[in-house]
């Protein structure tokens, strides 16, 4: 076993013999450490297996005990022990999009070890057995696009671009809760218009899509998408919008419409 500092954690000295970890807030403070204690730090700091950090402490003319002591203080501010990948396939997550947003979404959550995809087909199998989707558009969605979805009981959230800002959700829970439909009800209720208008909008390009927009629309996401993954509910049942000039966000709340129906979805997705 490697023993090794958690890299996280900054160290800064209080005193020559006082070694605080966290800057912030002080997760460990560690007093009167000697110069055989600064040694196995050092060794520590690179990592090092208990044989490794006994040879430190013999040259330091430590005792016997001393390494076994130390890294019992040092417990809290240690770097977890990696455990081996379960051996299982990646989840994949469609991106039903283009663009900044959906290239950077694209590039993080492979980061992140989620097989992210682009491009595809509606006849491609990985539409149908997706973990998640993310639908990216301008002003509205149109309704075929997210109803696809919908059909194919695959969880998905919106990137929507307008004027203004950038809305991102709510993550659709297909027959569980507010649907992009009903989104669009609910703003029908606030603008009687709003249908007609959203029919001149569904192709348009909102052209605001900065690499800072893009940056700030695909973090927001791509933590909503990792933590549905994680069986997580973030953006269930909201909308977070972020302002394209001032980054400002706000959040809304959204509920499935009595008019739309897709808490009652057939089951065939045909």
């Amino acid at each position: 076993m490697v023993y090794a500092l958690d890299p996280r954690i900054h160290r800064v000295w209080r005193s020559p013999s006082t070694l605080q970890f966290g800057v912030d807030t002080a997760v460990l403070t560690l007093d009167d450490l000697s110069n055989a204690d600064e040694r196995m730090l050092v060794a520590l700091d690179a990592g090092v297996t208990m044989s490794g950090l006994q040879m430190v402490a013999r040259r330091a003319r430590a005792g016997a005990g001393a390494p076994a002591r130390l890294l019992e203080r040092l417990a809290p501010v240690l770097a977890p022990q990696p455990e081996p990948e379960p051996e299982c396939e990646r989840p994949v997550v469609v991106i039903d999009g283009a663009g900044q947003t959906a290239a950077r979404l694209i590039e993080a959550l492979g980061e992140a070890g989620v097989d992210a995809r682009s491009g595809l087909t509606w006849d491609d199998p990985a539409v149908d057995t997706a973990a998640a989707a993310v639908v990216v558009g301008s002003f509205a969605v149109e309704p075929e696009r997210h109803r696809r979805w919908l059909r194919r009981d695959v969880p998905h959230l919106a990137i929507v671009f307008g004027d203004e800002r950038v809305r991102v959700g709510p993550f659709v829970d297909p027959g569980a809760g507010p649907c992009l439909g009903c989104v669009d009800l609910r703003l029908t209720d606030a603008d009687p218009a709003w249908p007609a208008m959203a029919t001149q909008l569904y192709t348009r390009d909102a052209r605001r899509e900065t690499p800072l927009v893009a940056a700030a629309a695909s973090g927001v996401a791509g933590f909503a998408v990792l933590d549905r993954l994680r069986g997580g509910r973030a953006l269930s049942r909201s909308s977070v919008a972020v302002d394209y000039v001032t980054g400002a966000r706000e959040e809304t709340d959204w509920a499935a419409h009595p008019g739309c129906g897709c808490l009652g979805l057939p089951a065939d997705p045909a």
